[in-house]
């Protein structure tokens, strides 16, 4: 049977957490395996904040369950309405999306991005554009034009840059 709770406590080792359900007086579920898309070979993670909103499917004695995920409120309000976007707004006001409509992916990063590669990272694209500073370390080779309004400092004789 499905039921609605809220989340009480949380057990990151184990992906599960405990529910108070609203239609019980108050009565607290026992630990609740939480949903995750996969969890052989490739794995997923993802937890519900504690006091958040989410359904649960019980057995008939409320003892045994998992949570299925969680659920928009009126007091949690969707964050975008449109049916061809892709969202994640974290509490930090760190966004990520995508917009099938348009096309674009958009990341609005409030803290640091680390990008690492085994072997190489490539970017293709008609025009990249940096705003702020660009360091790039180890050596490098820049093939094409490259237009730069300030100035572009060769910091070891490492890089192979041309302006234009």
């Amino acid at each position: 049977m499905l039921r609605f709770g809220i989340v009480t406590n949380i057990d990151e080792s184990k992906a599960q957490a405990r529910v108070q359900f609203q239609d019980s007086d108050g009565m607290v579920s026992y630990w609740l395996s939480i949903l995750q898309s996969k969890t052989y070979k490739d794995k997923f993670y993802i937890l519900p904040d504690l006091g958040e909103h989410v359904v649960c499917l019980m057995d008939k004695n409320i003892e045994e369950g998992v949570i299925l995920g969680s659920i928009y409120s009126e007091q949690d309000a969707c964050p975008v309405v449109s049916k061809d976007k892709f969202h994640i707004r974290f509490e930090d006001g760190t966004v990520l999306e995508y917009d099938k409509s348009t096309k674009k992916l958009s990341a609005d990063i409030k803290g640091t991005v680390d990008i690492k590669a085994l072997n190489q990272i490539n970017l293709t694209a008609p025009i990249i554009t940096v705003n702020g500073s660009f360091n790039l370390e180890g050596n490098a080779q820049i093939k094409g034009n490259v237009s730069a309004t300030g100035s572009i400092i060769d910091a070891g004789g490492n890089s192979n840059h041309h302006a234009h």
